[in-house]
């Protein structure tokens, strides 16, 4: 349809350029559209890729030789699955000591109470003076806070032993893996550069999409509304989702303003992996079965002189039909703030063709599209509008012509010189 109308304008320009009479506007052709009952939905449409909702870094809180891999990239696993065991020799070791001493202390604890008891006998047949009594319960109380070091020696050996076997704080996907077996890695806790990264994994069961809308559909979406989503990776299939979050702080692209929206979807089959390009489509706005008209048909009061020259309309009588009447245009239809943000704003009035009488109507709009637009009233079913230049083509094409005609022909095509009056074969001077 647009593809008609400008060849019709290229075809005036080029007569008009070759120095012949220009088509009147009146003569110039145009097309009909039916006024028809449709669904209308109106969406927003974004990209972005597949993360997942939570990643976990493991690492080792033991350091020393890796001596098993209990699992690879791509693995699913269980919360307490083994992934990694580290040489455990120097932390048994350590176990073995610290029990060791432990038993020591306790042996000087048992002692020293031993001690204290026969002392408080002592004392009481003055046998022995008050200091001597004093010394045993200090050796006694010494005794037993060695007991209780000693313990916490224990505890500590056996959590480092308990450490060289590094196993899935979750259920989730491996990742990534880091290391190999053989590979000597060192502890976070010893490490000041953070220690060896073993393994990343995240549950996939539920993923999110984030993706990137430009700021002018920000208002038309909030959080809880459902997305449709699709993949390359499988041509045909629709996902669901839900938007989790619209992130505050806008991301600049080629003087783009952008926003990141975070959308969750369920992932019980996995066919969803992080990294994934993704389509997104947000539905803002429906109506079922509505009158509608396509939107190239709306004319504005911009256009009443263009229209009227093409269509035989006299202008005046179009201005005094339109009145205040124009000034009822969308958005006054009340309806939610997403639909509110989804309509088509400005007055709008269309040239219908009833049979063959043409007449300037003014229109209710309320959603579009940008394909065709809901019309609430003015129109019934099956009426035929008109689709028309707009002003703004018209007046390039009037400009374009004006230009032509100054400079004597089209650009970029060579006129034939003329020959000098009475001199033939010669070219006049230059």
């Amino acid at each position: 349809m647009n593809l008609r109308i400008a060849a019709i304008a290229l075809s005036t320009i080029m007569v008009a350029a070759c120095g012949q009479r220009s088509v009147s506007p009146a003569a110039q052709q145009y097309e009909t559209a039916t006024v028809e009952k449709r669904p209308l939905v109106l969406t927003v449409e974004a990209a972005g890729v597949i993360e997942p909702v939570r990643t976990v870094e493991i690492k080792s809180k033991a350091s020393g030789e890796i001596l098993e891999l209990g699992a690879d990239t791509g693995d699913t696993v269980k919360r307490g699955a083994l992934l990694v065991r580290i040489d455990p020799r120097t932390p048994r070791n350590r176990l073995d000591q610290a029990a060791a001493q432990l038993n020591a202390a306790l042996a000087r604890s048992t002692n020293a109470r031993s001690q204290l008891d026969r002392g408080k006998k002592l004392l009481g047949n003055a046998w022995i003076n008050q200091a001597d009594y004093d010394k045993l319960v200090l050796d006694a109380a010494t005794a037993e806070s060695e007991v209780v070091t000693a313990r916490i020696a224990v505890d500590n050996s056996r959590i480092s032993l308990d450490d060289t076997e590094v196993r899935a704080p979750s259920d989730g996907t491996i990742l990534y893996k880091k290391v190999e077996r053989g590979q000597v890695i060192s502890s976070p806790t010893m490490d000041v550069g953070g220690g060896t990264l073993l393994m990343t994994m995240a549950d996939l069961s539920r993923v999110q999409a984030r993706v990137r809308v430009d700021e002018t559909d920000l208002g038309k979406i909030a959080p809880g509304m459902p997305a449709a989503i699709t993949v390359a990776s499988y041509p045909g299939r629709r996902f669901s989702g839900t938007i989790e979050k619209i992130e505050p702080q806008a991301v600049v692209e080629q003087n783009v303003t952008l926003f990141p929206v975070l959308i969750s979807l369920e992932n019980e089959e996995r066919l969803l992996r992080p990294g994934m390009n993704v389509d997104v489509r947000f539905e803002v706005a429906r109506r079922d079965d509505v009158l509608t008209v396509p939107v190239t048909a709306l004319r504005t009061e911009r256009d009443i002189d263009t229209s009227a020259s093409i269509t035989g309309l006299d202008p005046a009588a179009i201005r005094a039909k339109l009145g205040g009447a124009a000034g009822q245009g969308p958005g006054t239809q009340g309806g939610s703030a997403r639909e509110s943000a989804a309509r088509f704003g400005g007055s709008f009035w269309v040239v219908v063709d009833r049979k063959g009488v043409l007449d300037a109507v003014p229109i209710v709009t309320g959603i579009t599209d940008l394909d065709r637009v809901e019309v609430s009233d003015g129109l019934v079913e099956g009426e035929s509008v008109l689709v028309l230049p707009s002003s703004s083509l018209v007046e390039a094409q009037e400009r374009l012509q004006n230009f032509m005609r100054s400079r004597g022909g089209i650009p970029g095509m060579t006129q034939k010189p003329q020959e000098t009056p009475g001199v033939q074969g010669q070219r006049a001077p230059r």
